[in-house]
């Protein structure tokens, strides 16, 4: 039995964090397609996107097969993917405590 610990991932396979936003809409302004706005400023359109239509605006950490043309276009199969809590909005990104501000 192989050790789940050594076994090698698949070539082009990826985890990448980041926020799920629109990619396509159709006649009556309907979501049709989603892209993955990673947390390293690059875009992945979201190969199997319609089963992450419903979690637009949501920050994601997807695992899945990265695809890459010459032209530096993305996509991403995700096979694995978690919602990720949003970030506190007391808090600033270095743990600083902002305070309440009166009139």
């Amino acid at each position: 039995m192989k050790n789940r610990s050594k076994r090698r991932r698949p070539e082009g396979r990826e985890t990448i964090t980041g926020v799920l936003t629109p990619a396509g809409w159709d006649g009556d302004g309907n979501v049709t397609a989603v892209m993955l706005s990673a947390n390293d400023d690059e875009e992945y359109l979201i190969e199997n996107g319609a089963k992450f239509i419903d979690l637009v605006h949501r920050n994601i950490e997807a695992d899945g097969i990265v695809h890459r043309d010459r032209k530096s276009f993305r996509t991403i199969d995700i096979r694995r993917f978690r919602v990720m809590e949003p970030p506190s909005p007391d808090k600033t990104d270095d743990g600083w405590l902002l305070e309440a501000r009166g009139p």
